[in-house]
């Protein structure tokens, strides 16, 4: 016989269809629930969960034209509608792998399969509703920051032999790393595994290495766990955080795309992909993400008119640096910008970046004098006490698209100054600088400069290549990292390894050092050196 008190339980139910609204209303009816509630489609559970908390929330995965179920709690956490004690049921009559992941990844409490009977809607809601009950004080504790109280309870339920012996033990080990308990952490973890090889233990002690600094370790027990299962979504995203504390952009992209592949419908993934593309100058794959990230947000809480932005600045950067994308990118972002005018509420700053914005596409596409004229109305319309950095970078963009160096190297300057003491804002400013001003920049650089450069020391040519090409991703305009390719081509020249790609590529590189450094730039002398060198190694040098 059921513990449960069906009476006092809110329910809400929601689905676009009324039979089967009504035939789950049946089934909650004969369970003895009293307070049903009803939506048929995602605003409408939105609108009720802002003015009621209920104790479940049955709701299907397609509901209709509109927000899906996964848009649904994903709003509902986002607003902080729902906690520990509601219970989130997703239903659904697909089986496509791509929503069976969605369903899966955005972590209801359960999951059903259409069809459903009363029987196995008993037995779900009797089971999670217990294990609320049960871990009730701890949620509780969790809530109000006693974090002391929450940790002495689950290690007493870790410790037990029942059916919640697992969860209490899952829960402990994310509040030990929540709380810096790092060793307290790795000792629950190794003891778990030595019962069974669960995967939230595995990644658990992997992220334990992680923390510990050790990450080789923890990226080898990483592989290992997505390779026994590659559904395992929780893995590719630590695995991802570990390659970017390495310092590795490639495979740190590699990561995040298994992620996408997985789970192709997570907007935050897509987002990340994005960016790890950007960053690696990898504009197609950097613009695709983003193009499925502006689509999925058009529902979700996560979408915002950052994401046409970004998209904007994509697709700016890519025709102006003569990249290889579709030639409709252009209007493309230009139909994202107008999108996302009329579809969000826009801030002052938000209207005057959007116009920067619009205004270097339109440079970029040859519309100067349009270009022009809103570069010149961004100033009339800032306050220029209050104008935010982010705009101002946007102004340096569409200066540098209207070919106004002069003008943007003041401006970029002036950003110095201003930002100096703040490290995050001089990252971003790096982008558009010969060499990074950011302390984490520089010591980026130094670090890949000084692999590369003990690589070519023992005359290790072609990885000492790889490592300044990497380098070069990060900073195409850093005249050092330039010449370093240069010095290391060079080596490989007199080294006998003498072709006509190789005479190209050092033309190309030397003809891009020559577009960095006038006669005032502390690599002058240095480009001059090598330069005659290469010219001693008879490779023709355009002038």
């Amino acid at each position: 016989m059921s513990q449960i008190n069906y009476q006092k339980l809110s329910v809400l139910v929601a689905d676009d269809f009324s039979s089967f609204r009504n035939t789950v209303n049946g089934m909650l009816l004969n369970l003895g629930v009293m307070h049903v509630d009803m939506a048929s489609n995602g605003d409408e559970t939105i609108a009720l969960c802002e003015g009621k908390s209920y104790d479940v929330i049955l709701c299907d995965y397609d509901l209709g034209h509109g927000r899906s179920g996964q848009h649904v709690l994903e709003e509902l956490r986002y607003k902080q509608l729902i906690n520990a004690n509601s219970l989130f049921l997703m239903v659904s009559a697909e089986a496509s792998r791509n929503i069976v992941m969605s369903a899966y990844d955005c972590e209801p409490n359960d999951y059903l399969m259409k069809p459903i009977t009363g029987r196995m809607l008993e037995q779900r809601i009797n089971r999670l509703l217990t294990q609320r009950k049960v871990f009730s004080e701890v949620n509780d504790a969790l809530k109000k920051e006693d974090f002391d109280s929450a940790m002495t309870q689950l290690v007493d339920m870790s410790v037990a032999t029942n059916r919640y012996t697992v969860m209490a033990q899952k829960m402990l080990g994310e509040l030990f790393l929540s709380l810096g308990e790092v060793n307290k952490a790795e000792k629950l973890y190794t003891k778990a595994l030595e019962v069974r090889q669960l995967d939230w233990a595995r990644l658990g002690l992997a992220r334990v290495k992680q923390l510990q600094g050790e990450l080789d370790t923890a990226g080898q027990w990483l592989d290992k766990i997505v390779q026994d299962n590659p559904l395992y979504l929780p893995a590719y995203d630590v695995l991802a955080d570990n390659w970017e504390k390495r310092g590795d952009g490639e495979q740190l992209q590699s990561a995040v795309e298994k992620a996408v592949t997985v789970s192709p419908m997570s907007i935050l993934r897509q987002k990340r992909l994005a960016k790890v593309a950007d960053d690696n100058q990898d504009v197609r794959s950097a613009l695709a993400a983003m193009r499925k990230t502006i689509k999925l947000g058009r529902l979700s809480c996560h979408g915002s008119s950052d994401d046409a932005f970004m998209f904007a600045r994509m697709a700016a950067r890519a025709v102006e640096s003569n990249v290889d994308v579709p030639h409709t990118v252009a209007g493309e972002a230009m139909e994202y910008l107008h999108d996302s005018q009329k579809q969000n509420e826009m801030s002052s700053e938000q209207r005057i970046q959007c116009n920067l914005l619009q205004g270097r596409v339109h440079a970029c596409t040859g519309r100067r004098d349009k270009a022009q004229q809103i570069l010149n109305d961004s100033f009339d319309l800032s306050d220029r006490g209050k104008i935010q950095f982010d705009t101002d970078l946007d102004r340096v963009g569409l200066m540098l698209g209207l070919n106004d160096k002069e003008q943007a190297n003041e401006l970029l300057e002036k950003l110095q100054r201003q930002y100096s003491g703040d490290q995050q804002a001089l990252q971003k400013l790096d982008v558009y600088l010969d060499e990074p001003a950011s302390d984490a920049n520089q010591e980026v650089v130094a670090s890949i400069n000084r692999e590369g450069i003990d690589l070519y020391a023992d005359e290790r040519y072609d990885e000492a290549l790889t490592c300044f090409e990497r380098a070069r991703k990060q900073f195409p305009k850093h005249a050092g990292i330039h010449l370093n390719i240069a010095q290391a081509l060079l080596g490989k020249v007199k080294a006998g390894d003498y072709a006509d790609d190789l005479e190209r590529e050092c033309s190309s590189v030397f003809e891009m050092v020559a577009s960095l450094v006038d006669k005032k730039h502390p690599q002058y002398s240095r480009y001059m050196r090598l330069r005659r060198k290469a010219v001693g190694l008879k490779i023709h040098i355009h002038s």
